[in-house]
């Protein structure tokens, strides 16, 4: 009886552990597309490791809720159309994130923290007060698109160039450039399907 012990513990901790691993990857898009997105409100009733989805949009946030940390897990987290900002380094406990839509909001610096996301494949940033991309953008080795429209970026960072052969589509659409501004982000990324609006004759 004693021995039998050792081992159904063991097997016990192997279930356990297989479980923690399974819920810890990377979801693929097949299998997210059926997973339901879920609220603040519904994801607190919810194992939080089970948590794959959130959308707080439209909450009229100013900070992310703390709570939100706790779900690891996450694959996409939706948090457009509030009034953030304050972009948390703190996110990067989402190593699983694959897509992260901070659309609409005040934000004004992307920490380098951003790094950690290594498996973001969409980066949606439209619409905020952003001058400038953190040179750790170009760490996103899986990033495939990326949104800035509506911000004041006049460039990229040069780092951003590792990401040539993997960044399908960037958006820097409404955003006053020159010709010789959008040369270069094409120089940057030659591979990448960039959206622009007209240029002007901004003296850049």
């Amino acid at each position: 009886m004693t021995d039998k012990l050792p081992y159904k513990f063991l097997i016990s901790l192997f279930v356990l552990l297989n479980s923690f691993y399974i819920q810890s990857q990377v979801i693929e898009k097949a299998a997210l597309d059926t997973i339901k997105t879920l609220t603040l409100e519904q994801a607190l009733k919810k194992n939080p490791l089970e948590v794959y989805k959130l959308s707080l949009k439209k909450e009229k946030l100013k900070e992310l809720p703390e709570e939100i940390y706790q779900f690891t897990n996450l694959q996409i987290l939706d948090v457009s159309k509030n009034k953030i900002t304050f972009f948390p380094p703190k996110i990067s406990v989402f190593k699983n994130l694959q897509e992260l839509n901070f659309s609409s909001n005040k934000l004004s610096k992307i920490p380098g923290e951003i790094k950690e996301l290594k498996h973001l494949k969409r980066l949606i940033l439209n619409q905020n007060d952003l001058t400038y991309l953190p040179a750790e953008i170009g760490e996103l080795k899986e990033l495939e698109f990326l949104d800035v429209w509506g911000n004041d970026i006049g460039f990229l960072p040069q780092e951003i160039q590792t990401l040539s052969e993997t960044l399908k589509e960037v958006d820097m659409r409404v955003i006053l450039m020159s010709n010789e501004e959008h040369k270069k982000i094409k120089e940057l990324l030659p591979n990448t399907k960039i959206h622009f609006s007209k240029s002007c004759n901004c003296g850049f």
